[in-house]
């Protein structure tokens, strides 16, 4: 699991500084020759999803997704454990759908030899972005779940031997 976390990681510092040193590149070009790269805004979009992806899936390792807590929290802490497993169950269910999808759509790019506009490359580089950024959300909202489980279980414990005392 850390070499994933590292390569996630890795994966998102190396194309965030390959969008900045593009567009940086772009804009001393438009000042300096006044002309723009062609090239550019193909490569900042596809990194752009890949990151959307990989940002999401870092999200959910650390904690840090979304979540409306404060009608859960309110909660019984075996109910809280229900709706921890449902909404890991949601989720998991919605990125499975994404990622069908992804390589539906990854599949068509190839059979039909699609290439992008300015260079040319391959469009299922940039549409693989879909079913393995929704797989690696997978692996971590499964991830997630099971650590919040466990705090709930630690919480559910520490209850029953303050009420003991």
């Amino acid at each position: 699991m850390r070499l994933i976390d590292y390569l996630e990681e890795l994966l998102v510092v190396t194309s965030l500084l390959v969008m900045v040193i593009v567009n940086f590149g772009n804009v001393i070009s438009r000042y300096l020759i006044h002309a723009s790269w062609s090239f550019s805004e193909e490569i900042m979009v596809i990194l752009f999803v890949y990151n959307s992806f990989l940002g999401a899936s870092i999200a959910y390792k650390r904690g840090a997704h979304l979540g409306f807590t404060a009608l859960t929290d309110l909660l019984p802490v075996s109910l809280r454990r229900k709706v921890v497993v449902l909404i890991g169950m949601l989720t998991v269910a919605l990125m499975a759908v994404l990622s069908k999808a992804g390589y539906e759509m990854v599949q068509s790019q190839m059979m039909f030899n699609q290439r992008t506009p300015a260079l040319g490359l391959p469009e299922w580089l940039a549409g693989a972005s879909v079913p393995l950024g929704a797989l690696l959300i997978i692996l971590r909202v499964i991830q997630s779940t099971i650590i919040e489980l466990r705090l709930l279980q630690v919480e559910s414990f520490e209850g029953e031997q303050g009420g003991d005392a």
